[in-house]
This record gives structure tokens, C-alpha cells and sequence, in this order.
């Protein structure tokens, strides 16, 4: 902030302006104001919200929403605010300078509290990254091309550690934490990445480590076929993904009868079971999209098991012509297809959808707690 000249003296002023913050200012300086350092006043001035706390991720959310006059979802933004973003600590302290879009401006916002912006059945929502179940399966009934799994190995091209640049909030100025694993303190190649809206050296080495976890374990990429299955899914979903391939140990089943006696129900399904495998298990997919947990099986015949009765087997709709079958996943406890985090879902001029999904992996989060440990020695 910087003036010309000193002019007047107010001698009846009003206490406060609609709509408007102001800062009082005593000036003590010599005779001239000629000098760069009696002209400039540094300030730091913290935004109040017309929704939310200062400084709140949910504020800042609902600011650039609401001046767009998109529709928010309130429920989910604010659940995050009260589960996460506050108790957490976590807050988004940004100056802009320069001319940016408003959807680079919200994900700037989201990615400041471990998390990412989308858009869900018309509302601009926040999805929170990190450890979470699954909750839908996709399996070869599903898909109308079969499941494309890619590798990429391990290389010297890959990156060794991150360098996060952020904004201190006690000295303002740039600094730099480096994200380092104890096996490789001097990595031969470094990523460099700015971390904005973010004061906290801790919280920038979070967000780092959790960039190095994924250059360190994130192998694997899957891309699918569907018809209009995958639209119960959004981006930033946990799935599991089958692909029936001898060995894999896994065998995806339609659904054709439920009866319930007592605590045990007893399901039929399409396909022969192979009770070889290592203490078998089942996943349901219900006919919304969601998804059971993993389910302890007994054989009752080729083509019929008897798990727990679990009360969501009561919405199950079967042998109605309209409404496609519930699917059952057969597998091994070891393995249960693949875990993957949903990139992408694209909807196709044929009425199909294409997905792509990335490997999910609890470790990528594991320091989500973790305090700075200084630089490397």
C-alpha cells in the first residue's frame, strides 16, 4: 500500500462502513515524506467470509463458488470442514496476484486440505483424498471390453524426492522442505513442487511425502469398458476391479436366488465355484453400485454358498426382467482383485463409458501425521 500526500484532518469521522474493513494508521515520521520507507505500509490482511471462519478451506470453497453463482454441495464441503479441515489444523492462506480461473483457484482450495475438486450430480463438491474403503466393484459382467492392466518398473528416471517450495507463516518468504525416505537421504532426481495456500512446515511436508509415496509404489493403471455402470462412480472413488483370469483367483457370478433361514442365507449364483481356493470369500455388489465387505463363504453345493445374513440383502431385487442382478465376486482372502482409485470416467457417443483408475495403496498416506524431520544428513 503506498500514498502521495498527506491532506486534512477528519474532525467528525463515522465508527464503522457497510460492507467495507478498515484500518486505522498513526504515522510518526520527520518533516518529509520522501523516503521509500515513510511511504510504504506492510500489511497482512486475512479475508472475512461471508460463510465460514477466516482463513477456513470451507469459506474459501463457498467465496469463489457463490461469486460464480455456482450451486455448492454444502453437505459434503461442510462434513469435511468438521472432520478433517478444522480439527486438522488444515487452512488455505493465499494472495492472489496474477489472473487464474476460477476452477485452478478451487483446486488450489482442495488441494491445501488433502483433497480435490469435482463436480457430483450437479454440485460443485469436494472429494478428501486419502485412506477410505471401497464402496463399488466392477467385474466382467460389467464391462463390455476386458480389463487393460498396465506396469510401469521401477527405473532411474523415476523420482527419488520432492522438493516442496511454500510460503512460511512467520517469515513470509519462500523456503523449501525436502521430502526424503530414509533409504535414499540424496536421491539423483528430485522433483520440484510449488505448494500454495499452505504456512505449515509440516503440512507441506505431508503433501510432499504423499507425492514421493506414489512416484515410489503407484505401479500399476487400469482402463475399462462399461455401459452405464460406471456412472454410479465418481473421480477419486475406491473400487474394486476383477478381471477373471485363471490364477487370479477370482470368479464373478450373477446372482439368481436369496434365501434367508435364520442368521444364514444361502445364494445361488451362475458360475461353479472353485472351493480350492485359500479360505474363501465373497464381495457383493449391490444393484445401486455399492459394495458389501469382504464375507466369509461355506459351500452349500457347485453353484450355491451360505454367508452371514447381512440386512442389506433385503433390497436385493431378484428375477425381475427391468432390474439386472445383484453380482457376487468369489475369491481367495488373500487376494480380492485389484484395488484402484478412479481417475477419469468418460462418457462415449455409444452410450458406453470409459474408465480409468490408478493403483490404491494405504501406504501412499502414512504420513499424513508426520512432523518435519529437517533436512537430510
Amino acid at each position: 500500500m503506498y500514498w502521495q500526500a498527506l491532506r486534512g484532518r477528519l474532525l467528525n469521522r463515522p465508527t464503522s462502513y457497510a460492507g467495507v474493513t478498515t484500518m486505522g494508521v498513526t504515522v510518526e515520521t520527520g518533516g518529509k515524506l520522501a523516503a521509500q520507507s515513510d511511504r510504504r505500509v506492510n500489511i497482512v490482511a486475512t479475508r472475512l467470509y461471508e460463510y465460514g471462519n477466516d482463513r477456513s478451506l470451507s469459506g474459501a470453497l463457498y467465496h469463489v463458488g457463490n461469486s460464480l453463482g455456482l450451486n455448492m454441495d454444502t453437505d459434503t464441503i461442510n462434513q469435511l470442514e468438521n472432520t478433517y479441515w478444522t480439527p486438522g489444523n488444515e487452512f488455505f492462506d493465499f494472495a492472489a496476484t496474477d489472473s487464474i480461473s476460477a476452477l485452478e483457484m478451487l483446486q488450489k482450495i482442495t488441494n491445501a486440505g488433502k483433497s480435490y475438486f469435482l463436480l457430483s450430480d450437479g454440485l460443485a463438491s469436494v472429494g478428501r483424498e486419502g485412506i477410505k474403503p471401497w464402496i463399488g466393484i466392477i467385474s466382467p459382467q460389467e464391462m463390455t471390453t476386458d480389463l487393460q492392466t498396465a506396469f510401469i518398473a521401477p527405473s532411474q528416471d523415476d523420482y527419488g524426492g520432492v522438493d516442496v517450495t511454500y510460503v512460511n507463516g512467520t517469515t513470509w518468504a519462500e523456503e523449501v522442505v525436502q521430502c526424503r525416505t530414509a533409504g535414499n537421504p540424496s536421491p539423483e532426481k528430485v522433483e520440484s513442487y510449488n505448494l500454495d495456500g499452505v504456512l505449515s512446515r509440516d503440512r507441506a511436508y505431508q503433501i510432499g511425502m504423499r507425492r514421493l509415496m506414489k512416484y515410489r509404489y503407484q505401479r500399476l493403471s487400469f482402463s475399462l469398458t462399461t455401459e452405464m455402470d460406471a456412472m454410479c462412480y465418481n473421480v477419486g472413488d475406491r473400487l474394486v476391479l476383477t478381471d477373471d483370469i485363471p490364477g487370479d483367483k477370482t470368479i464373478s457370478c450373477l446372482i439368481e436366488s436369496v434365501v434367508t433361514v435364520g442368521l444364514v442365507t444361502t445364494l445361488t449364483v451362475s458360475e461353479l465355484l472353485d472351493w480350492t481356493f485359500e479360505n474363501p470369500r465373497v464381495l457383493i455388489r449391490y444393484q445401486d453400485g455399492t459394495a458389501s465387505g469382504l464375507i466369509t463363504a461355506t459351500q452349500a453345493g457347485d453353484y450355491q454358498l451360505a454367508v452371514p445374513y447381512i440386512p442389506a440383502f433385503d433390497s436385493m431385487v431378484i428375477n425381475d426382467p427391468v432390474i439386472e442382478p445383484p453380482r457376487l465376486i468369489f475369491c481367495a482372502s488373500t487376494r480380492a482383485g485389484y484395488d484402484a482409485i478412479v481417475s477419469e470416467i468418460a462418457p462415449q457417443h455409444d452410450g458406453t463409458c470409459q474408465v480409468t483408475a490408478n493403483e490404491y495403496r494405504s501406504n501412499f498416506y502414512i504420513y499424513d501425521d508426520a512432523v518435519y524431520p529437517g533436512l537430510p544428513s
